[in-house]
C-alpha cells in the first residue's frame, strides 16, 4: 500500500469505552440510512434503529452527537484524520509522540498530555509544537507548573481531551511508563524523517550526554526505567530503537541493567568512538533539549582538540 492509514476514524472511536462506541457505531448507522434514503425523517430512522425517537431527532440537528464523534469532527477540521505518512504535520506529531516514551506522557486518567524538563524553554516549544498541529485554541487548555525541590523544573500541561485521544490512537503510552510495557508504533518505520523525530523526542529526553575529559567518554546511552516483570518488554523496546540507529550507521553496544531502588534502568550505549559521536552529531537531532545539543557539541570540540594536542605533542617527540 503506497499511502497506507495511520490512524483512521474508527481507531479514535476505539479508545471510548464500550457504550460510547456503541453510541458512536448507531449515529454512523444513522447516517448510513439517511445517505441511501434521504427521503426517510428521523422517525422512520428511529423504528430502523430500534432507538429512541429523541435520539436520532437530536442527531438530525447534528445536537447531542456522540463524544466520540465529536472528538472525530474536531481532528477531521484539523485534517487529521484519516492521518496518513504523507500529512504536511506528520514530523511534528511524530516528534510529539516521542515525549510520551520519554519526560513526558498521558495521566491514565486521560486528564492531561505533559512534558516535564528542566529547561523552560523546552516545555515552551512542545506547546509551540502542539499549537501548530491543533490550532491556537489549543493554548486555552494550556498550562505550566514550576515545580522540584528548589523550583527547577517545569511542566507544561494541556487538557485538551481531543489531542489526548488523538496520541493514545497513535500508541502512546498511558499513565506510569514504570508499570507498562512500551512498543514503538510500527508506522513510526515507514519514514526516516519521522524515525528522526521520533527518536530525537526520546534521546532528548532519555538520552545521556558524556562530557569529555581527556580520556574515552562514557557512551552516549538511552535509558529507560522498568519494573522486573517488564524485562523482556524493555529489552523489546531497545532492541527497536537500536534498528534505527543501525538505519542511520551508528554502533551501538551491548545492552546492560541495574537496579536502582526498586526498579530496573535498562541502557542501550552507543559505541564510545570519535567518528561514532560525529556520525550521531550529524545525523541524529535531539528535540527538546539545548542543553544536551550544548553538552554533545562541547564534548565533540573538546576531543577534537585533544586528539590534536596529542597528535602535535607525537610529531615533537619524533
Amino acid at each position: 500500500m503506497k499511502n497506507p492509514t495511520i490512524i483512521s476514524e474508527q481507531d479514535i472511536i476505539k479508545t471510548y469505552n464500550e457504550r460510547q462506541q456503541e453510541q458512536s457505531r448507531l449515529y454512523l448507522e444513522y447516517k448510513r440510512i439517511k445517505k441511501e434514503n434521504p427521503e426517510f425523517g428521523y422517525k422512520r430512522i428511529s423504528k430502523i434503529l430500534e432507538q429512541p425517537e429523541h435520539k436520532t431527532r437530536w442527531w438530525n440537528s447534528k445536537k447531542h452527537l456522540p463524544v466520540p464523534i465529536q472528538t472525530v469532527n474536531w481532528l477531521k477540521e484539523k485534517v487529521l484524520i484519516p492521518l496518513t505518512i504523507e500529512n504536511p504535520k506528520i514530523h511534528l506529531i511524530s516528534r510529539v509522540l516521542g515525549t510520551t516514551f520519554g519526560d513526558g506522557g498521558i495521566f491514565d486518567n486521560l486528564n492531561g498530555i505533559f512534558l516535564s524538563s528542566s529547561e523552560i524553554g523546552s516545555v515552551k516549544e512542545f506547546g509551540e509544537d502542539l499549537k501548530t498541529i491543533f490550532g491556537e485554541e489549543v493554548e486555552k487548555n494550556s498550562r505550566i507548573i514550576e515545580g522540584g525541590v528548589y523550583g527547577h523544573s517545569w511542566c507544561y500541561q494541556n487538557t485538551n481531551r481531543n489531542i489526548i485521544r488523538f496520541f493514545q490512537s497513535l500508541g502512546s503510552p498511558i499513565g506510569r511508563k514504570s508499570n507498562i510495557e512500551l512498543i514503538v508504533p510500527n508506522w513510526i518505520f515507514l519514514n526516516e524523517k519521522v524515525m528522526d523525530n521520533f527518536l530525537g523526542s526520546i534521546i532528548g529526553g532519555e538520552g545521556s550526554i558524556p562530557k569529555y575529559r581527556n580520556r574515552t567518554p562514557n557512551p552516549i546511552t538511552i535509558g529507560i526505567t522498568g519494573r522486573e516483570h517488564l524485562k523482556e518488554n524493555r529489552i523489546k523496546f531497545l532492541e527497536q530503537l537500536r534498528k534505527y540507529f543501525i538505519i542511520k550507521g551508528i554502533e551501538t553496544n551491548k545492552l546492560y541493567i541495574y537496579k536502582w531502588k526498586d526498579t530496573n534502568i535498562f541502557r542501550l550505549p552507543l559505541r564510545s568512538t570519535f567518528s561514532n559521536i560525529v556520525n550521531f552529531y550529524d545525523n541524529v537531532p535531539i528535540h527538546y533539549s539545548d542543553y544536551k545539543k550544548q553538552k554533545l557539541e562541547k564534548a565533540i570540540e573538546d576531543w577534537k582538540r585533544i586528539m590534536e594536542t596529542n597528535k602535535n605533542l607525537t610529531f615533537i617527540r619524533l
